[in-house]
């Protein structure tokens, strides 16, 4: 069996969202985020600040659930533990709200489509599809929170510096440690993890448009004919 090129499911999307069981070297090659100079420069206010930080939070959840659609460029890093950069990637994106997603890596040749309710990943090299059911769970799936109504303090603890959070599951199994985001205008400018492996990924939004028209096929994925397909729980 081909191995596919490590796109994690637990990232996203960042992603970030785990579609395989993935060895060292497609860990290297997997969708993610990095804390870089964010991490070290913002100041958190812990959760439990007062009614300040409540409205923060609230406000944050409000934009977000005003997003409809959108898409744009991004450009992410993954780095180990040290800082050492194990991969930079580029590509484009377009979402839809709820739980649609149309994410291509460029230099992969790597495609991951959310249509609402499947995730599927197709990397065209390996002539390999992976299919799993959507999460709505954000320590699983972060994409979750930009792609449905959620409560964030319902799953994590919530630190706040303006429009910039810091995300910390309180589950018995959450794949990831940390997600932070810096918000602008109604969408994250960076999206940061910390998974459980020690390493970070970043992903950085660029050329971004908001509440537009996309057109349904960016949603819909056709499983191309003679291609291995693998079903994952």
């Amino acid at each position: 069996m081909p191995q596919h090129r490590g796109l994690n499911l637990m990232k996203i999307n960042y992603l970030l969202l785990n579609l395989g069981r993935c060895s060292r070297h497609s860990l290297i090659r997997r969708l993610g985020f990095s804390t870089l100079v964010f991490a070290s420069c913002i100041t958190f206010a812990q959760d439990d600040s007062g009614a300040a930080a409540e409205a923060e939070i609230s406000e944050i959840e409000s934009v977000i659930s005003a997003l409809t659609t959108a898409r744009g460029e991004f450009e992410q890093i993954i780095r180990e533990q040290d800082g050492y950069v194990l991969d930079r990637q580029t590509g484009s994106f377009a979402l839809e709200r709820p739980r649609k997603l149309h994410w291509q890596i460029s230099e992969l040749d790597q495609l991951l489509i959310g249509d609402g309710e499947q995730l599927y990943l197709y990397d065209e090299l390996f002539e390999q599809v992976i299919i799993r059911e959507w999460s709505s769970d954000p320590s699983l799936n972060p994409a979750a929170i930009l792609l449905e109504d959620i409560r964030l303090q319902d799953w994590a603890r919530v630190e706040t510096a303006g429009n910039n959070l810091k995300l910390i599951p309180t589950g018995d199994i959450a794949a990831i440690l940390e997600i932070e985001l810096s918000m602008s205008q109604g969408f994250p400018t960076m999206l940061t993890l910390l998974d459980t492996t020690g390493q970070t990924t970043e992903i950085r939004f660029s050329e971004v448009e908001q509440n537009v028209e996309l057109e349904p096929e960016l949603f819909r994925f056709d499983i191309p004919s003679g291609v291995e397909v693998i079903y994952e729980e």
